[in-house]
């Protein structure tokens, strides 16, 4: 049988490398790198050195089938960036008179453009399902998971929102409870015993207030309809500054005292939680369509929060 070994020459086995030092017939003598001799048979030596060769091809082969496939996903994830990034929808900022009162509130024309900016932005950073809404005869739209939105109980639903008035312009998530016996405020419910027994959505809302100084403000009908009172975070908690029509009082709260206090607050009558910021006007128009990224980040850190209330 024919064999590939030349003496002089360095080859491998299982054992490691090795040199030929001498073939006399089916016999050779061989000196491994690492150390020691072995006189051994030319015939297994032979089919061993092939098989490596073998299985060095067939890794050699794998590997460039391995870096052609990783070539071809990168190019289809480069193509697809570029899908996205052509298909992204724009919003060219606030413009002064989206800030001027008319007949019926705010004319602000460019809602439905950020709208569309936003569920984009979310449906990317959060996964998908998010949808926009334009309020009828606000200045004001809606971000929320399509499954989980109904139109025609707007006012109560969570959602992210944005809002522009004579004063700027609003962001953050929302979430209502209706007056009586009317239909609605399953995701008020939710929000409040999620925050009465989960930790994790306590500190999500903690983390969301501190790291982009977001308010919480509360609305609901006492002798009327207006703002009752409103929370900033503290070290291990919340301070709530509760207003009424004698006094102001502040007191600090724990996460399940705050959702005590929203289980008592306005028993059976209408009230609604605002937890964002407000940009003044000449801050929103400096930004620019940059305002749309802000607005994606807020919700972004808000989104643990919304889900609670979103899902059973």
């Amino acid at each position: 049988m024919s064999h590939p070994f030349e003496v002089g020459k360095t080859y491998r086995n299982r054992v490691g490398e090795y040199v030929v030092e001498d073939i006399e017939g089916d016999r050779m003598k061989i000196r491994y790198v690492g150390g020691g001799t072995l006189l051994t048979d030319v015939n297994i030596q032979a089919r061993i050195w092939e098989n490596i060769q073998f299985e060095k091809q067939l890794a050699r082969t794998e590997e460039r089938q391995r870096q052609a496939q990783e070539a071809r996903k990168a190019a289809r994830q480069r193509s697809a960036r570029a899908r996205r990034t052509r298909a992204r929808p724009t919003f060219g900022g606030f413009e002064k008179n989206d800030f001027e009162a008319k007949t019926r509130g705010i004319a602000w024309k460019g809602r439905r453009d950020l709208g569309r900016v936003l569920a984009y932005e979310m449906n990317r950073r959060a996964g998908e399902g998010f949808d926009h809404w334009i309020v009828p005869y606000q200045s004001e739209i809606h971000v929320a998971r399509k499954d989980h939105y109904d139109p025609d109980l707007r006012e109560y639903n969570a959602s992210l929102f944005v809002g522009a008035s004579e004063d700027g312009v609003s962001y953050g998530f929302h979430v209502g409870k209706p007056g009586g016996k009317a239909k609605g405020g399953e995701d008020w419910s939710r929000l409040v015993n999620r925050l009465a027994e989960d930790e994790q959505i306590q500190q999500a809302l903690r983390s969301a207030m501190e790291r982009h100084q977001l308010h919480l403000v509360l609305y609901a009908m006492d002798v009327k309809y207006g703002q009752v009172g409103q929370a900033v975070v503290e070290e291990g908690g919340f301070q709530l500054e509760q207003q009424t029509a004698d006094q102001t009082l502040t007191r600090e709260m724990t996460g399940r005292e705050m959702a005590d206090y929203l289980v008592d607050l306005a028993p059976n009558k209408r009230s609604d939680l605002y937890l964002g910021r407000q940009v003044p006007v000449a801050d929103a128009l400096k930004a620019g369509s940059g305002i749309s990224d802000e607005i994606a980040t807020i919700y972004e850190s808000l989104v643990a929060l919304y889900d609670a209330c979103a899902s059973d």
